[in-house]
């Protein structure tokens, strides 16, 4: 088909092109998480802000909850957190109320669904780093572990600040967000080394603003 005369994509195919690509990676991760037993927990970063790591943390979520699994999606961004807003959900203590001993679990979750919850980040503190590595989180996700069959964590961009890199050894691995025609090479290699200094698992990249029509397009053909 020659360009000029090429359509664009309506809605619904659009809408249909990105529903697909979230459950690609969905069976994707199962693969590799697959020898884990119990609650898989995921990180998901990125290299910088606006990559769309959020977005894509809030998707997955939902992409793992249409299997009639429970999932919590946490807001681990004690800096900036964006998931309760772009959900439009009512903020609660959430995750830091919960980690300075001054909020309940049961208080500060957010059923949206009846297999999705979520975990806002709550009142951004004065201290974030701190209380991540207190060993607040560590009893806080085995409790979780106990009641959720996935657990998505987003975490503030790994090559702005450490805090995804102190979240993530806790978790069974990363998931790194990457934004076409954004992201540079070298913020991309210095985020793994990083990673791999750490001792986390890496478990992909998923492109972010990628074009729909491309995507569509190369979907129509595999299949």
């Amino acid at each position: 088909m020659d360009a000029q005369n090429k359509q664009p994509l309506d809605a619904a195919e659009i809408q249909f092109a990105v529903a697909e690509s979230y459950k690609t990676i969905r069976t994707n991760l199962l693969f590799l998480l697959s020898q884990n037993t119990g609650c898989k927990i995921i990180t998901i970063s990125s290299p910088k802000s606006g990559d769309g790591k959020t977005t894509n943390a809030i998707n997955l979520s939902i992409a793992f909850s249409q299997l009639g699994k429970r999932v919590l999606l946490i807001d681990c961004d004690l800096r900036r957190p964006t998931v309760a807003k772009k959900l439009r959900l009512e903020e609660t203590d959430g995750l830091s109320g919960i980690l300075a001993g001054f909020s309940p679990v049961s208080e500060s979750i957010v059923n949206v669904n009846h297999y999705l919850d979520v975990l806002p980040a709550g009142v951004t503190p004065p201290n974030p780093s701190e209380l991540l590595t207190s060993p607040a989180l560590d009893k806080l996700f085995d409790s979780l572990k106990l009641v959720y069959d996935f657990i998505v964590i987003d975490t503030p961009p790994m090559g702005i600040v450490s805090d995804a890199l102190v979240v993530a050894p806790k978790t069974d691995g990363v998931l790194i967000v990457v934004k076409e025609k954004s992201t540079l090479h070298s913020d991309f290699e210095n985020l793994l080394d990083s990673i791999k200094l750490t001792g986390v698992r890496a478990l992909g990249a998923i492109l972010n603003a990628s074009s729909a029509e491309e995507t569509y397009s190369h979907y129509k053909s595999v299949y």
